[in-house]
């Protein structure tokens, strides 16, 4: 499921580079990093290589921007709060 969230983040990272609109597609792009990052955490470990990777993409300035604009914290949210929308 992880990779499917990752790949879905790429879509939209695309799109925001197409379109400039970098609001709304790395807006989208990082509820899907976030997905990737909390899925990945819950069935291989936050300390797998993939979970280590996926966390090091939310840490960048666009999406560490995006955390703080929605007072989240990556290594707090839980599964069903990323999965079902309420985070």
């Amino acid at each position: 499921m992880a990779k499917l969230y990752f790949n879905k983040a790429i879509v939209y990272e695309d799109e925001a580079r197409e379109t400039g609109d970098t609001a709304k597609y790395c807006g989208l792009a990082y509820d899907y990093y976030k997905k990737t990052y909390v899925v990945s955490r819950e069935t291989l470990g936050k300390e797998h290589s993939k979970t280590v990777k996926y966390r090091g993409i939310l840490v960048q300035d666009t999406y560490k921007w995006f955390a703080k604009r929605r007072h989240e914290n990556i290594d707090q949210l839980v599964t069903d709060q990323v999965l079902l929308g309420s985070a």
